[in-house]
């Protein structure tokens, strides 16, 4: 299995270079590198003695038993996610299809699996609590490449001309205030643009892209153009996109400003930290070439924004992690 791990590492790593070559979405770089990244930190895992990864493996199979009990019910939770958005949902036939039986199998293991740990079969309850384990140090290595895709989509040089500067959106309160994690976007945009020569800031377009309008009827994009107004942003270099409803609809609809702005304009897009990864994704969705920037988060709030996010992120690529996971449950039984 660890050599493998190496050769899917490798796979995904030409994947997404050849991605970004393309810019297709049909091979998607954030996508590939991801599971790039997991692959690479499940071959060492396996193979390293490094001292941190052989504490984390220690630690891991020392937690076999309670990850027996958590690890079905994460999986079950994530099938039936995927069955209520797939039953739901408006895609193309034969993808939906096959996500709904992938969800199925997922939920009939789990369900053999639970009912093997309530009958107390000795040999099928070590089998279970060694696959089960494999499964937790996958979703582990998942969430750590996650946090490493967040700090590489940030490594592109910053661009040498006037940008546009796009920040998404995120909820405001009643009054049409912005709240702590958007204020933290909009102080890295103006950051951003105070860094910039007088003559390149009296050309920049800052593009605030957000709906949701809250019960006085002020948008995400309205909150975040009084506040750029109020700290002397001009009128005119403001741009609002006041329609989106989450990250999907933050791009789609935001790239027709971008093609009227013109497309020899670089585009910076400020968004939070823990946001960054599906923030990339949905630009190379659209076709749209950006800078990306991130925004810090208050510490206390991280854990939950990044699980959050990572989850959302499963929920994407969820074709491939199921793949990856019912992989993970075939090589183990047949290893019986």
């Amino acid at each position: 299995m660890p050599m493998l791990y190496w050769w899917l590492a490798t796979i995904f790593f030409i994947l997404s270079i050849v991605g970004l070559k393309l810019s297709s979405p049909f091979i998607h770089p954030i996508v590939c590198g991801w599971y790039a990244i997991t692959n690479l930190i499940m071959a060492l895992f396996y193979t390293s003695n490094w001292l941190p990864i052989f504490i984390m493996r220690y630690f891991l199979y020392s937690m076999s038993v309670i990850l027996l009990i958590v690890v079905p019910f994460i999986l079950l939770a994530l099938a039936i996610l995927i069955l209520f958005r797939e039953i739901r949902g408006q895609q193309i036939v034969w993808r939906q299809y096959s996500n709904i039986a992938l969800a199925i199998l997922i939920l009939l293991f789990c369900g053999y699996s639970l009912g093997d740990v309530l009958r107390i079969r000795q040999m099928q309850l070590s089998v279970m609590i060694s696959l089960y384990s494999t499964i937790a140090i996958f979703l582990t290595a998942l969430f750590i490449s996650y946090l490493v895709i967040a700090q590489l989509v940030q490594w592109r040089k910053r661009p040498s001309t006037a940008p546009i500067i796009m920040i998404l959106g995120t909820e405001i309160d009643d009054e049409g205030q912005v709240q702590y994690d958007l204020r933290k976007r909009l102080d890295k945009a103006f950051n951003y643009y105070q860094c910039l020569s007088q003559e390149h800031q009296e050309q920049v377009l800052f593009l605030v892209s957000g709906g949701n309008p809250t019960l006085d009827g002020i948008t995400e994009a309205e909150g975040m153009s009084h506040y750029l107004l109020n700290q002397g942003i001009a009128k005119h270099q403001i741009i609002k996109e006041p329609s989106a409803r989450n990250t999907d609809e933050n791009f789609k609809f935001a790239r027709p400003y971008i093609v009227h702005a013109g497309n020899q304009r670089p585009l910076v897009v400020i968004t939070s930290q823990y946001h960054l990864v599906r923030a990339a994704y949905y630009a190379v969705k659209y076709g749209i070439k950006a800078h990306f920037v991130g925004a810090t988060t208050k510490w206390i709030t991280w854990p939950y924004s990044s699980v959050r996010e990572y989850l959302a992120l499963l929920l994407l690529t969820k074709e491939v992690s199921f793949l990856s996971i019912l992989y993970i449950i075939i090589v183990a039984l047949l290893e019986v």
